[in-house]
């Protein structure tokens, strides 16, 4: 990357379209809220929310998508809500956002014309066809998981540990319990999913915009998805510095956007989402400061 050029395109950025972008951030967030409420019982919106704008700010700063767990703690702690149930929702929900990004892609492949370079469409649709039926088969897919992990904690002797049994256990009444699910609720988190990933396109292209690369709804949808892909991977890495630009940018100059202009914003989207995730976490972590703990909560545990 020309650092003088990006240095340039930086202080000449679009105020209007920064703005837009935060907007599209934040309507996200708000989505994000609302499908955890949904799937959730005691915590309402507001402390969701808060608790979602938390995790989002600590998954960017933490390797492997640590900040995952701190969605389930928070509304432990603050609302009583199942830990473990939290944890299977979180796992649940982040499929549901791969499988969203995976159709996006093979959507665009399928859309290219030929000759474009077009990666093969076949291993794509393959992974998608594999989350699919993941996706069918999630809790008779996590009762295997479950079995699994308490067989090897009976031949390592970890079953011996308290912990560990009482972990297990709790993740096994989670996954029975999640089984009542009802249509609505799973209509709700299918609805949201789908505007989280508009939202994230909007937010892309608003973030472009303010740097002046023009792309149509379709360059926006191909790029975008793979872009959003990159930085769903849960990689040994902080947050997602590095997947996310590289995603970006092999999304985006695979759609005809000149390399430096991929290079340029794919530091934008890092830098300002970032700062966004923070903008949003802190009001968030000071208005959860101030709310009460549920009686008996412990901060480290998947117990009830």
């Amino acid at each position: 990357m020309d650092v003088a050029e990006a240095w340039s395109r930086f202080r000449g950025a679009r105020p209007g379209w920064l703005l837009a972008a935060a907007g599209a951030s934040l309507g996200v967030l708000l989505l994000r809220g609302a499908r955890f409420t949904a799937l959730g019982r005691s915590a309402g919106f507001p402390l969701t929310t808060a608790a979602t704008a938390i995790q989002n700010f600590l998954n960017r700063v933490t390797p492997f998508r640590l900040g995952e767990l701190s969605l389930p703690w928070l509304l432990r702690r603050h609302a009583g809500e199942d830990a473990a149930r939290a944890v299977i929702s979180v796992v649940l929900v982040r499929l549901v956002d791969m499988a969203l990004v995976l159709a996006a892609v093979v959507l665009g492949l399928l859309l290219r014309r030929p000759g474009e370079g077009a990666p093969p469409v076949l291993p794509a649709a393959a992974s998608l066809a594999a989350l699919g039926l993941l996706l069918a088969s999630f809790r008779p897919a996590l009762r295997l998981a479950l079995a699994g992990a308490s067989r090897l904690a009976a031949a390592t002797r970890l079953d011996r540990l308290a912990g560990v049994g009482r972990v297990l256990e709790r993740l096994r009444a989670a996954v029975a319990d999640g089984e009542s699910l009802d249509r609505r609720q799973m209509v709700a988190m299918a609805v949201l999913s789908l505007g989280i990933f508009c939202g994230q396109l909007a937010l892309f292209f608003a973030l472009l915009e303010a740097f002046a690369v023009h792309v149509g709804p379709l360059e926006l949808l191909q790029g975008g998805a793979v872009a959003q892909a990159g930085a769903a991977l849960p990689v040994a890495a902080v947050g997602s510095f590095g997947t996310q630009e590289a995603a970006w940018v092999a999304g985006f100059t695979w759609v005809g956007v000149p390399m430096q202009d991929a290079l340029v914003t794919a530091v934008a989207c890092q830098l300002f989402t970032l700062g966004f995730a923070g903008l949003f976490a802190l009001p968030a972590w000071l208005w959860l400061a101030r709310q009460p703990h549920v009686a008996g909560a412990r901060p480290a545990s998947l117990q009830s």
